[in-house]
């Protein structure tokens, strides 16, 4: 008997990372492969994870303009993040160039109104 491969599809994001297209328990997945600094990581029920903040720079080129605001005001309701620790992160130098900080900056409201 010979055993099936699973079904794996490469391509690039928005962000210009790595990305892989698998099914993992009937489920789709897609891994992200990027060099992620350690403040970037937080740990989930034992699994390492991006942060909240981390997470939405890197959807930010995918989402839609509706759909970003409402997900920057989700985590600042939330308290995942602050308006101050987004616009910190996203001045970085390893975010210069990344797409998805500079759209989350765009759509940040200022400090004094969040």
């Amino acid at each position: 008997m010979t055993r099936r491969k699973p079904h794996r599809r490469l391509s690039v994001d928005a962000n210009g990372c790595l990305t892989e297209t698998m099914s993992v328990g009937g489920h789709k997945v897609v891994v992200h492969y990027d060099d992620i600094p350690e403040s970037d990581v937080t740990e989930v029920d034992g699994l390492p994870v991006t942060t909240p903040l981390r997470t939405v720079i890197d959807l930010a080129p995918e989402l839609s303009d509706t759909d970003l605001q409402r997900v920057i005001r989700d985590c600042l309701n939330r308290g995942l993040f602050t308006v101050d620790q987004a616009l910190a992160r996203v001045s970085e130098p390893d975010m210069a160039t990344r797409p998805g900080a500079q759209i989350l900056k765009e759509h940040l409201p200022s400090p004094d109104l969040a």
